[in-house]
């Protein structure tokens, strides 16, 4: 008997490679028009940075075009890449589901799954025991993603099955341990300070300590796992 083929949920075609295109398009517009606004706004004794757009300025056609469009070429280039390593592809298979963002990939065997669902944009699974097994941002086509589970046996939920055990955090919450309660509040000043990065680090280290965060109107939830 043939084996199952897999299942691959990605970005349409044309955003995956288009980005390649549209990003570079833009930057060499933009920087083309900074470049033909240099002069005027080196006039302008109130605008900020008139060194750099004197500079722009004093450079002689066709030299100065050229080397705008090269560079905002250079930008757009740098900013497509950006997207396509945050880029998810999701491909799911009988025995595991594997997880790729850019160049990093997550491989989750079928026997350590014991839930699938969308959280706010973000694709969560989680295991038997309710302990995150993986948390992806993705913008994805949410009913691609569901029927490649469903189709696969995976068990899709329509919510979160654990929702209801979450706990509104407070500033030195009784029942979490004072290392508990520490991170915690140094991740609501890594919130309060919009510091998204410092705040996800801080969302991993509670997750290995057994405690699952959530973030609703500027306030932090959370539950145990396990």
């Amino acid at each position: 008997m043939a084996a199952e083929p897999a299942t691959t949920v990605a970005e349409h075609r044309f955003i995956r490679h288009g980005t390649w295109l549209i990003c570079p398009l833009l930057g060499a517009l933009l920087i083309w028009l900074l470049r033909v606004a240099a002069g005027w706004v080196a006039g302008l004794p109130w605008a900020p940075f008139q060194g750099v757009f004197e500079l722009a300025a004093s450079v002689p056609d066709p030299w100065g075009t050229v080397g705008a469009v090269a560079i905002g070429l250079i930008i757009g280039l740098g900013f497509a890449g950006l997207m396509a390593q945050e880029r998810l592809t999701v491909t799911v298979e009988p025995e595991r589901v594997t997880l790729a963002v850019g160049s990093s990939t997550q491989h989750i065997a079928r026997d350590e799954i014991g839930s699938v669902f969308l959280d706010r944009k973000h694709l969560v699974v989680l295991d038997e025991s309710g302990a995150e097994q993986a948390r992806q941002p993705s913008d994805l086509d949410w009913t691609k993603l569901r029927r490649a589970f469903v189709e696969h046996g995976y068990p899709w939920r329509e919510n979160d099955p654990f929702a209801g055990h979450y706990a509104r955090w407070e500033e030195d919450t009784p029942e979490l341990p004072l290392r508990i309660n520490a991170l915690m509040a140094a991740r609501d000043r890594a919130l309060r300070k919009r510091d998204r990065k410092e705040a996800a680090l801080l969302r991993t280290e509670l997750a290995h300590h057994g405690i699952l965060v959530r973030d609703e109107k500027k306030h932090q939830f959370w539950r145990a796992t396990g």
